[in-house]
């Protein structure tokens, strides 16, 4: 019968401690681009979005009366995130096997301790990777579709209702596509500062060869004193130091590269960011990672309760055959502030 003695107890104590040391390198790209993170208790999330008028003021008449101004209160929604939810049971054969970095004759409970806090890292990283897919589906489709085993869709359709002009078709010149891309994020009302180009690498490949691009760099390495392109083993990087004057723009905007790959179900590697895609936004954008509440029953008092967090890690076992099962789980819904200040493009 599941329960929880001291042994188990202690396990989950060592589990905690090395949980909280580890941090893939790929959870940066969440803090750069999605860097507000808020927990739930609950299992639905409630999201209002408020967008500041562009409008400007009117003059009136001498002793005229004042004009109005219609206050739009804006749109509210409430999001009910699928769960992300994996479990490695330590079987017998599996807590007899060597654990990676132990000696084979080590402590068997430290083996135990050992490759748990290992399962708990694969399942961190697992999940990020699932999260991080989640945050360039909207900001290239202006949705999200969960999906489960084999592609299965798993509950509906996240729809932010971006404009459908916010997606620039495929442009041979990476140039003026990004010009293209710049003008639709201002014509929605992006603001200048802090704006960003996140690229794939077949178009930061097709820049490097662009005519147009090279003269830009010349131009700014006029005012600027110098002209060069580094590069950086940073999950996202950076391409130019100090910006880009873009072309024929009054703006200057951040070029990030974003070469990142996850493993499917086939074990094929893809891509996270379309090689050939560019998404324009801003830092100063909001965007917020929510994470709803995950239920959870005691397997010592059967109690049940809703938990907050963004990964939650709970464990268990069963008899005959004996196994130690370790399963983590996480509800991430990813949410824009506004999605039409998020533009994509393509390059052929």
């Amino acid at each position: 019968m599941p329960g929880i003695n001291e042994n188990t107890l202690t396990l989950t104590r060592a589990l905690k401690l090395v949980f909280q040391e580890s941090s893939p390198p790929l959870r940066d790209f969440l803090r750069l681009f999605w860097p507000t993170v808020r927990t739930y208790d609950t299992a639905e999330i409630p999201a209002d979005t408020v967008v500041s008028s562009k409008k400007i003021a009117r003059y009136r008449e001498v002793n005229a009366g004042s004009n109005i101004f219609a206050y739009i209160p804006g749109k509210g929604a409430v999001y009910d995130p699928a769960n992300l939810d994996e479990s490695t049971p330590i079987t017998e054969k599996l807590a007899r096997a060597v654990t990676a970095g132990l000696e084979s004759n080590g402590p068997a409970h430290q083996q135990i301790v050992e490759k748990a806090a290992q399962i708990q890292r694969n399942h961190d990283a697992i999940i990020l990777s699932a999260i991080v897919k989640q945050g360039i589906d909207i900001m290239v489709n202006g949705t999200f579709q969960p999906k489960g085993k084999n592609g299965v869709n798993i509950g509906s359709l996240f729809d932010y209702d971006r404009d459908l002009d916010n997606t620039i078709p495929a442009n041979a010149d990476p140039v003026a596509a990004l010009q293209l891309a710049w003008d639709q994020y201002k014509k929605k009302g992006g603001a200048s500062n802090n704006a960003f180009a996140l690229m794939g690498p077949m178009v930061l490949s097709a820049l490097e060869q662009s005519a147009a691009f090279k003269e830009a760099l010349k131009l700014q390495g006029l005012n600027a004193g110098y002209s060069r392109l580094v590069g950086d083993n940073r999950v996202v990087a950076d391409i130019i130091p100090g910006g880009f004057k873009l072309p024929g723009r009054a703006a200057r905007i951040t070029l990030l590269s974003f070469d990142e790959s996850y493993e499917d179900e086939s074990g094929e590697f893809i891509p996270f960011m379309p090689p050939k895609g560019i998404i324009i936004s801003s830092f100063n954008a909001p965007r917020v990672q929510a994470y709803g509440g995950i239920f959870l029953v005691n397997n010592f008092t059967g109690s049940a309760k809703m938990v907050r967090g963004e990964l939650v890690s709970d464990s268990f076992w069963t008899k005959n055959p004996d196994a130690y099962i370790f399963r983590s789980q996480s509800r991430p819904v990813l949410v824009p502030g506004e999605i039409d200040h998020i533009v994509y493009a393509s390059i052929t």
